[in-house]
């Protein structure tokens, strides 16, 4: 997995709700900046009114002043004040007071109803000339702000809004609604014309009823606004949450057993060894014949089972705080304390016969590899990649845990790279053909060869068949490198023909894997055929454990390549248990001897009797004897003896490339 690929992933699996809490946050906090703006706007804009109505009735006072004011007597005329006492009387709504006073706010003359005497906040000030430079706020009543909205006031204001439909065309609305329920009152000081003659103006603002109707009306839908979307956003927290662990809750639900599965055993499990006290290790459990046990019982059985056994590991890890959960089929994954390797196996001992008790009646065997957590910080993937592996080494089914060694974690990495480099090879024709000769026992001469591969790999230079010919075997590729084989072999006698040269029978092996061909005789044929090859020169080997398989196929393609003419022989003849039963049923030409009846043998007497009557044996039905891996030449003269047709080993000849045995071969 890439890095970029893996961040997103850790992204998703650790989804933040900080994004739903800041839209929260930027929600509630834009409405009620929304809402303080609107009141500011509507108080801003109705001081601006009481600052700025009846405008010429402020100027008409301030001209009065500079016409009418006596400069030695310091006062005005009768005429003016007269003046002013009306205005204070009849404008009283609008102008509730006049106070002429000097530079020092002395007063001069008062008009109205009126206290400036605590009007030092007009010190900080300089008068202009008919500019306001100072003001002062009072509520002719009580203050507004802290007053408690009025039921009736607001009942009224719903009945004429969405009773009355807008209109004021009842007398009992109409003197309600002109009705005052607040007086907001603000000097204000104009310089007159005249030196240290000043003149401070009371001007009031009245709220009637229905102004202050509106005004509860839209505190209170304001606040209903509010408290709704302060509900609906929390209700989206609420669901996102429930969301988030619902949907965590799913990935990190198996749902074979219903339990944890690996998307929350790594993570957890990387916890619990970051601030681990103790050692761990990683365990990995496996039901062998799992595939076996749901076709005899079905998957639902098998589903039920694996769900049984995870119920009764979560009993025996629960209470020593260790983690178990289910992989894939009848995989497990244990993360348990480890204290020595020996009690490790004796509780994985008991783990599985309690595993067996789930099914009395029913046989199971399990595998169990592990791995230790060595550091804090160990790859837990790459852990279970480990204990899984350990158990492909697992030749028994003892119950027994086997540990993963470095050595297995080489054998994985290379045939990894062996996997992806066989293509690649074959293309480029790496893999190389090497003939060891075959030689008659009578006159030793050169008399056949067997057609081995090489891999001459341009990184890795020589790689020995058996590092590659086993993973071969297990993941098909196999079968490619047999037609492979066969057609450079083909190749090669075509041109020895062409060239005139004496022909020897080359063996060439064919893979079990290709005997599941229906086919593979005619397959054969036509790649022999290509080159215009005369049947006789090819001989196919076959291993011994072909026999294993559909032995009416394997008879049926041994028929077919005998009537084509090609002769079949069988590798390794007694390396396996079934030999002779092979001998009695299949048609074959030639047998070739294992090598392991001539090396290191205890008892050589009994060795040569097997030979000696297998040799025999193999005479009277007609098969010629091969004896393979011969390196002394007490074993040449013994095999001699004992009419073996072909001897083939180090003794004559190692693998050769095919310049070397040409040279050997047609050295005449």
């Amino acid at each position: 997995m890439s890095k970029k690929k893996e961040k997103r992933i850790k992204r998703l699996r650790k989804y933040s709700l900080w994004p739903q809490f800041i839209e929260t946050f930027i929600v509630e906090f834009a409405f009620v900046f929304a809402v303080t703006l609107v009141f500011m706007v509507d108080m801003i804009s109705e001081n601006h009114n009481l600052v700025t109505m009846d405008i010429e009735n402020t100027n008409a006072i301030v001209q009065d002043i500079g016409k009418g004011w006596n400069l030695s007597e310091k006062s005005l005329s009768a005429e003016v004040e007269q003046e002013f006492n009306n205005i204070v009387k009849y404008d009283a709504d609008t102008i509730s007071a006049i106070n002429v006073v000097d530079e020092d706010f002395n007063i001069l003359a008062s008009f109205g109803e009126n206290d400036i005497h605590d009007s030092s906040f007009l010190l900080d000030f300089d008068p202009v000339d008919f500019e306001l430079y100072g003001f002062y706020f009072s509520d002719g009543e009580s203050d507004i702000s802290f007053k408690k909205p009025d039921k009736a006031s607001i009942k009224m204001f719903f009945s004429h809004f969405f009773v009355g439909m807008g209109s004021l065309n009842s007398s009992k609305y109409y003197n309600w609604a002109i009705q005052k329920d607040g007086v907001t009152s603000m000097w204000i000081l104009y310089k007159t014309a005249i030196p240290d003659v000043n003149v401070a103006i009371q001007k009031q603002n009245i709220r009637t009823k229905i102004d202050m109707g509106r005004h509860y009306f839209m505190l209170i839908m304001l606040i209903a606004i509010f408290i709704f979307i302060c509900l609906y956003e929390h209700y989206k927290l609420i669901v996102i949450i429930l969301q988030r662990r619902k949907i965590q809750k799913i990935i990190n639900t198996d749902s074979v057993t219903g339990g944890y599965n690996k998307d929350y055993f790594v993570p957890k499990a990387s916890r619990m060894i970051k601030k681990r006290s103790r050692r761990y290790v990683v365990v990995y459990l496996r039901m062998e014949k799992y595939r076996n046990y749901i076709t005899a019982y079905g998957i639902k059985a098998g589903e039920n089972l694996m769900e049984d056994f995870y119920k009764k590991l979560t009993e025996l890890t629960k209470k020593r705080k260790e983690l178990v959960a289910h992989l894939e089929k009848s995989d497990f994954i244990l993360l348990l304390h480890f204290d020595n390797e020996e009690l490790l196996n004796i509780r994985m001992q008991a783990i599985t016969q309690a595993l067996n008790d789930c099914r009395p009646k029913q046989h199971l065997t399990f595998s169990v590899g592990a791995c230790r957590i060595n550091t804090r910080v160990d790859n837990l993937e790459e852990k279970i990649s480990n204990a899984g592996a350990a158990i492909s080494k697992q030749e028994n089914n003892t119950n027994s845990v086997l540990w993963f060694d470095e050595s297995m974690r080489e054998e994985q990495i290379w045939e990894r790279r062996v996997e992806d480099d066989m293509d690649r090879a074959l293309e480029a024709k790496e893999f190389k053909v090497y003939l060891q000769p075959k030689y008659s026992t009578k006159k030793e001469e050169l008399s056949a060869a067997e057609a081995l591969v090489r891999w001459i790999h341009p990184e890795y230079g020589f790689v020995s068949p058996a590092k590659f010919i086993p993973i071969f075997e297990r993941n098909g590729f196999i079968t490619k490198l047999d037609d492979y084989m066969l057609t450079e072999v083909s190749k090669l006698q075509a041109k020895w023909l062409a060239e005139g040269r004496k022909l020897v029978p080359i063996s060439v092996n064919v893979s079990r894997a290709h005997f599941s061909q229906y086919d593979l005789a005619e397959h054969i044929c036509r790649i022999v055929d290509t080159y215009k090859v005369p049947h006789e020169f090819i001989e196919l080997e076959l291993t011994e454990s072909a026999f294993f398989d559909d032995k009416q196929i394997l008879l049926d393609t041994i028929k077919k390549l005998k009537d084509f003419g090609f002769k079949v022989s069988m590798d390794d003849f007694g390396a396996g248990y079934s030999s002779l039963n092979s001998l009695k049923e299949l048609p074959l030409d030639i047998i070739k001897l294992d090598a392991q009846f001539f090396r290191d043998i205890e008892d050589k007497k009994r060795a040569d009797l097997i030979v000696c009557d297998t040799i025999k044996l193999a005479k009277k039905l007609g098969m010629q004897i091969v004896a393979e891996g011969i390196e002394t030449r007490e074993q040449v003269d013994f095999l001699a003896q004992q009419h073996c047709d072909l001897i083939q080993g180090f003794y004559f000849a190692k693998p050769l490339p095919i310049n070397e045995f040409e040279a050997k071969a047609f050295q005449s």
